[in-house]
């Protein structure tokens, strides 16, 4: 799926799997959003960090207007 981040936001991340790091900017735009066999969602930014969310936070962040999902 393809996700719209509506405003920069700075989210707690980690780098190809294997660290977390306490936070990355997300800039404003689309970005790739993937369903992990853990049932979470991934959101991937172009330099391989991703951050992690859980279905209700997800659509906590879309009901706030910060994540547009753009195609499903």
């Amino acid at each position: 799926m393809r996700i719209k981040i509506t405003k920069s936001l700075v989210l707690n991340a980690q780098i190809l799997d294997t660290e977390n790091i306490p936070e990355a900017l997300f800039p404003e735009g689309e970005y790739v959003a993937n369903l992990t066999p853990d049932r979470k969602i991934e959101v991937i930014n172009t330099k391989k960090i991703k951050a992690l969310f859980s279905f209700s936070q997800f659509r906590d962040k879309v009901s706030q207007g910060d994540f547009v999902v753009v195609e499903a």
